[in-house]
This record gives C-alpha cells, structure tokens and sequence, in this order.
C-alpha cells in the first residue's frame, strides 16, 4: 500500500514456482549491494515499514550536509538533516515531507554513487531527527 511515483504498490505472491529471467534482466541475489544477502540477522532486525526518514550510510568522510541534500532534493522536500559519525564512519539521518517522497528517494538512490562512494539506503526508525 505505500506510494511511490504517485502510483500504490501492491505485492502479493507469484502464481510461477521459478523465475525465468528475459535477456536483460540481472540477478541481483549475490550482488554486494543486495542488503540481505549477508548478516541477515542483523539486517532483518532493522526492517521496517517505509518512514519519512531515510538512513543514509557507506558515505565519503569527507561529504558535506549540502551535497547530501543536493544529491537526494530532487525527491521531495527535506525537512530535517543531520550528519555523523558512527563506529568511525560517516552516516546521515534525511526527513523528507512523506512517506512517499522518502520512499521515492530510497527506490532511486540507494546504491548510487555520490562523491565517489555507493551509498547505502534504508529507513530509518527513528520518529525524529
């Protein structure tokens, strides 16, 4: 039921016992950038239904605020962020106008490459930033 794209989604479970992947498709399920195919345990814990608040990690320690909100703005309105620092890495907590618009932002960015390095994302759990 969430949105995303102004469009609701809808999952349910497939009617095929298998995927028969088309010519172009990619698999996915070894990729590093597939965040539950290692400490499944700990990922799974960390799950949650889509929030306005994305959780942005695997940053340049050098980034700033600014090329975080540059890089993820064209998604919605930001009202809220903060950058820190967390066991030595860098990390951010960004809190978008909607669920939806934090959604839309997680869908299109997550894995992409800022300032050099792919960034990870997820939602956040917290209630506020």
């Amino acid at each position: 039921g969430a949105m995303l794209l102004g469009q609701k989604l809808e999952v349910n479970f497939s009617k095929y016992p298998s995927i028969t992947p088309a010519p172009d498709a990619h698999d996915y399920s070894t990729s590093n950038l597939n965040r539950f195919n290692s400490n499944v345990a700990k990922n799974y814990r960390h799950c949650c239904a889509p929030t306005k608040i994305i959780h942005i990690s695997a940053l340049s320690p050098e980034i700033s605020e600014d090329a975080i909100l540059e890089h993820l703005g064209e998604h919605g309105t930001i009202v809220k962020s903060k950058l820190f620092e967390a066991s030595g890495k860098t990390q951010a907590l960004v809190q978008f106008e909607s669920e939806e618009e934090a959604t839309e932002a997680l869908v299109c960015k997550h894995a992409s490459k800022l300032e050099g390095s792919t960034i990870r994302i997820s939602f956040s759990q917290m209630q506020n930033i």
